[in-house]
């Protein structure tokens, strides 16, 4: 039987088992007092404490995808302390100076935040962000078997680093066919012991980005859909038609029409920005990810929803290969899978076969 952890040893595992906090490192918390997140940064301030680290939380309203984090919540990121967290009630917030000019990482990249090119492109913080998280769900998703979960994330990184070609289908209607010739797999497996690792906590998923433009068929979301600034499980399955990588049509009831408009004003936004219509990818399939938190469950909350065994995701929007960015990303789930890589099965209603 599953026991529920308080949310202090729950912080304590985060602070001592996934980012490893050594004695007298410098923790930076970035949350909100709208929702449930203040509990949880004040806990993990507590935690980092005790364990003897350097804690400070910055409070800001609350940002979405559509806003920008505040200048010293910036600033304060760009003073690079060993450990950067944040705890929103939505998003963080984007950065204007990335978005509009960009930061060039040591490794030659250009990264749309600072937060982005200190954790990829220079490896000097590591980190974890908790977007929308809230108590019951830090409580029960964090506490988990650490060592289980990279087991699983490191054989599914294999299969999916050996592949070139990925076919998802699902009982709902799903059949889609990706490339991933060329890419690398993923691991958000509470792993953020080093600098430039991070993740989602609850972690709990491997990911992959498809090759630009490889995409095909229909997905259909019968699962939580991502939406702005809330994500909801739909009423009616989401289907989305494909066609050389870019959602053409999205079918279906309420839900279907919001999840379009979501990808509209992600366009409109890009055009506001000046950029090409070949720049824009608010339509593009970015990722496609595979859940491994066994003790996350559906409530509605997309940071845990997209961990829940035996689902996968499809996020609508930019990627994590830095070469189709948007200023979106919407992750919208699949339940009960079947995949197969190069004509091999891997998976049979969302249970691993290797």
């Amino acid at each position: 039987m599953f026991i529920l952890t308080d949310l202090n040893e729950a912080a304590k595992i985060a602070m001592r088992d996934v980012v490893g906090l050594r004695e007298g490192e410098e923790v930076l918390i970035v949350t909100n007092f709208e929702g449930e997140v203040f509990p949880i940064a004040k806990a993990l301030f507590e935690e980092t404490k005790a364990l003897g680290g350097k804690p400070v939380i910055v409070v800001q309203e609350m940002k979405t995808t559509y806003t920008y984090a505040e200048r010293i919540v910036i600033e304060a990121i760009k003073a690079e302390p060993d450990i950067v967290i944040s705890l929103s009630a939505n998003k963080m917030g984007k950065d204007p100076y990335g978005l509009n000019i960009g930061y060039v990482g040591r490794d030659g990249k250009k990264y749309q935040s600072a937060f982005d090119k200190l954790m990829d492109g220079d490896k000097r913080i590591r980190g974890f962000w908790s977007p929308t998280t809230n108590v019951d769900m830090f409580q029960r998703c964090v506490a988990v078997d650490y060592g289980a979960m990279q087991d699983t994330a490191s054989r599914i990184k294999k299969v999916l680093d050996e592949g070139k070609e990925i076919r998802v289908t699902s009982p709902a209607g799903t059949d889609v066919t990706i490339s991933i010739d060329g890419r690398k797999a993923f691991c958000d497996d509470g792993n953020f012991k080093s600098p430039g690792l991070g993740g989602n906590l609850p972690a709990g998923e491997a990911f992959i980005s498809p090759a630009v433009g490889s995409a095909h068929g229909v997905i259909v979301f019968d699962g939580t859909i991502d939406l702005v600034p809330k994500a909801v499980i739909p009423k009616e399955p989401v289907k989305v038609i494909l066609k050389d990588g870019y959602v053409v049509d999205v079918i279906g009831g309420e839900e279907a029409r919001e999840l379009l408009n979501v990808i509209k004003n992600g366009e409109k936004m890009a055009r506001e920005k000046g950029l090409k219509e070949e720049e824009i990818n608010a339509r593009h399939i970015g990722e496609l990810g595979i859940g491994i938190n066994y003790h996350a469950r559906m409530t509605g909350n997309l940071l845990e929803d997209e961990k829940v065994g035996k689902t996968v995701h499809f996020a609508i929007g930019s990627n994590y290969d830095n070469d189709a960015n948007a200023l979106i990303h919407q992750d919208c789930l699949v339940m009960n899978p079947s995949m197969w890589v190069d004509g091999k099965q891997v998976m049979k209603d969302g249970v691993l076969l290797f």
